[in-house]
């Protein structure tokens, strides 16, 4: 089935959704991937040699995430024309996931059955498991004074952009530790140059692996803001909201295992890491859904020089069809 999501999310398509049944007594596995791309590939160019598969470097490849599309429909062939033993499976493809998870956030959970899945978005590495990403809120904040003549009556006005200036320098940003990271990426206000700005607005965001340090973050920043505004004969409004939920997969969670098991299998040896990004898997996460996200081979992404190394691509195809038949098991 293809769902409605756009009415909701803007766009032309919806989420697909399928379900297919297990020849095994086991638990449902959820299978995703995102259709969407970050840029269009419009008027595409393909290059393919015997290792990689690229473009003329007018457009990105897109790769992330048809890689991972082609890695579940091939997986589900192999399944069926080999008739292999295999759970009850549910394939998600997602879209949107570039604007910020927009097609899982609005895909209706309450249709799986499976509450762990593989998200199958990694990168190029094949032994790259991705057991934990962070917890990710986003900011806006907007700070109001006085507009007034800078040069004729500078005193009548309430600047505002001197205003999120003193709240900037009140917070560390950047690398704030091991796990967390804070930044201001959006300043926008003003008018000229000869008038007191009286509107400036601020986006930015807070990433932590620790979800605790993530909250005393925001409530940080808030004072700080309220504070700042109140001193400066100003006022200033603050909004949070959380772009999606960080992922902690303990070593010994029963997908972890069966993902180590089907890399293994292949003569792969597994490395459990975390990426400081999001995924679909985060969103899923949010609505109790635990997923573990598997690579697909895709090098370079987000770039004109965007690569899909083919032997990469193969082996983790070969590691999504080990994991789920370890899963079966």
């Amino acid at each position: 089935m293809i769902d409605e999501a756009s009415k909701q999310i803007g766009g032309t398509g919806g989420n697909v959704f399928a379900r297919f049944k297990g020849t095994v007594d086991a638990p449902p596995l959820l299978l995703n991937a995102h259709v969407d791309t970050v840029y269009a590939t419009q008027n595409i160019q393909i290059i393919r040699d015997e290792n990689e598969i690229r473009t003329d470097g007018s457009t990105i490849l897109g790769a992330d995430n048809k890689a991972g599309v082609a890695i579940i429909l091939e997986v589900l062939r192999t399944l069926k024309e080999r008739n292999l033993p295999h759970p009850p499976l549910e394939v998600v493809f997602t879209i949107r996931e570039e604007k910020g998870l927009l097609g899982a956030k609005a895909f209706d959970t309450s249709l799986l059955k499976a509450r762990t899945g593989l998200v199958v978005d990694g990168r190029e590495d094949p032994s790259a498991l991705f057991v934990q990403s962070p917890t990710h809120w986003k900011f806006e904040v907007v700070f109001h004074g006085k507009a007034a003549h800078a040069g004729a009556e500078p005193e009548k006005g309430r600047n505002a952009i001197a205003m999120a200036a003193k709240a900037i320098a009140q917070m560390q940003w950047g690398r704030l530790d091991a796990e967390t990271t804070a930044n201001i990426g959006v300043i926008e206000g003003g008018q000229a140059m000869n008038v007191v700005p009286d509107r400036v607005k601020l986006v930015g965001e807070f990433r932590s692996f620790d979800s605790a340090r993530v909250k005393a973050l925001t409530e940080r920043w808030k004072a700080i803001c309220e504070q700042v505004a109140q001193e400066s004969e100003g006022t200033v409004e603050v909004n949070f909201s959380q772009t999606f939920e960080a992922i902690r997969l303990a070593p010994d969670a029963p997908i972890v295992h069966a993902a180590v098991a089907g890399l293994k299998a292949v003569g792969i040896e597994p490395k459990l890491e975390r990426t400081g990004g999001g995924s679909d898997a985060n969103a899923f996460a949010l609505k109790g859904i635990q997923c573990l996200v598997f690579p697909t081979g895709a090098d370079r992404i987000h770039t004109p020089q965007e690569r899909l190394l083919l032997k990469n691509f193969y082996l983790c195809g070969e590691g999504v069809l080990q994991t789920i038949l370890h899963w079966g098991r």
